[in-house]
């Protein structure tokens, strides 16, 4: 019995598509009964107004017109960014990575704030970061973090370098 049930919406749903076609139809044959009623006008600019059209290509000529197109398809120079008030790089991901693997498996379970306390600057520190998301990444330490802006504590899982071979570390070169 639920297989009629199931054939009757199926029947119902397909008249109620078959109605609103018809609907849409009729809709649509009004919009073009309007259509045939309009006439496009195929006229040009009145001749009131010829006169004040201004000319276009008054004042061109051929030698305009070359170096106008010459001028369109030079390529233009790159303007070059000015880096001097960049300082050089100093700390790379790939050395923050090979120092904390040294000492991450000594300490064994330790907080970002402690890995971070010796350090100086902020770029320091951002690179320290860096490379604990691409140790992270390969699945060398874990990473909680209990409370919102809490201390991140870091936790070495016990997979040595020599395990799964050498690390492939993303050199974040933009």
């Amino acid at each position: 019995e639920l297989a009629l049930w199931e054939e009757r919406d199926l029947l119902l749903a397909r008249l109620l598509e078959a109605k609103t076609f018809k609907d849409v139809a009729k809709v649509l044959a009004v919009f073009v009964d309007d259509a045939d009623r309009v006439y496009a006008r195929v006229v040009g600019v009145d001749e009131r107004f010829s006169d004040v059209m201004p000319d276009l290509l008054e004042g061109m000529t051929i030698e305009k017109l070359q170096m106008g197109f010459i001028r369109a398809i030079t390529p233009r120079p790159r303007d070059e960014v000015n880096l001097f008030h960049v300082s050089p790089i100093r700390f790379t991901v790939a050395e923050a990575v090979e120092e904390l693997m040294d000492e991450l498996p000594r300490m064994a379970r330790t907080s970002f704030r402690s890995l971070t306390t010796g350090l100086v600057e902020r770029l320091e520190v951002v690179v320290r970061f860096l490379a604990l998301l691409e140790m992270y990444k390969q699945g060398y330490i874990e990473i909680n973090q209990i409370d919102r802006f809490g201390d991140i504590v870091v936790e070495w899982t016990g997979i040595g370098p020599g395990d799964s071979g050498p690390l492939e570390i993303d050199l974040y070169e933009g």
